[in-house]
């Protein structure tokens, strides 16, 4: 369910710091619980997030990919704003999300400013695991740990495309041989025409 990217507010969409404390909170736990299971979830933030991206996205090669690219921009972009959010200057909205009577009356007199696009946001997560587990399921052994889908379905999936990649690089090899024995036989004919031309002429 994409329930918190859908509901979040549009950019420079006008809110309450109540609103947005929520909205944000609950975006950025929808995304950390696209990447990590739900023991984990409630201990990371949206940096973990990043790291974890990233450091995937280099183990398999993916690490300059347009798609990891754009999502770190937006990751930092969206931890930025949601520290600033939560903390104010001084740390003055912490203290104030410790009591939603300070908070109702500072809500009274201040408006946030939503600069984050909730549903690219989570497009881009979901774009950037889609990379990454593309290259896992065919290169890592050890890739059905980590994978939502049943253990025996990351190995059938890994044999096949392994199998599909072993008889293509086996056609490419027939293909290649039989080039270079075709271009063999061309070099012997074109020699013994040419040691014939030559034997009549001298002949």
């Amino acid at each position: 369910m994409d329930q918190p990217a859908s509901t979040f507010p549009e950019p420079g969409a006008k809110i309450t710091y109540r609103e947005a404390i929520e909205a944000y909170g609950a975006l950025e736990r929808h995304a950390i619980g696209l990447v990590y299971n739900e023991l984990f979830s409630p201990c990371a933030g949206a940096y973990d997030l990043l790291q974890t991206i990233d450091g995937a996205a280099e183990k398999y090669r993916g690490f300059d990919a347009a798609e990891i690219s754009e999502l770190r921009c937006a990751l930092r972009a969206f931890s930025c704003e949601r520290t600033s959010l939560a903390n104010g200057v001084d740390g003055e909205r912490f203290r104030l999300m410790q009591s939603p009577e300070k908070l109702d009356a500072f809500d009274r007199t201040h408006i946030f400013e939503v600069g984050v696009d909730g549903r690219k946001l989570i497009g881009g997560i979901k774009a950037a695991i889609s990379l990454i587990r593309n290259e896992a399921e065919l290169f890592d052994e050890y890739s059905d740990v980590f994978s939502r889908k049943p253990t025996v379905n990351c190995r059938i999936v890994r044999k096949r495309r392994r199998s599909e990649n072993d008889k293509a690089d086996a056609w490419f090899a027939r293909a290649m041989t039989v080039a270079m024995c075709c271009l063999a036989v061309v070099c012997v004919l074109h020699s013994a025409g040419e040691i014939i031309a030559i034997a009549h002429l001298l002949g």
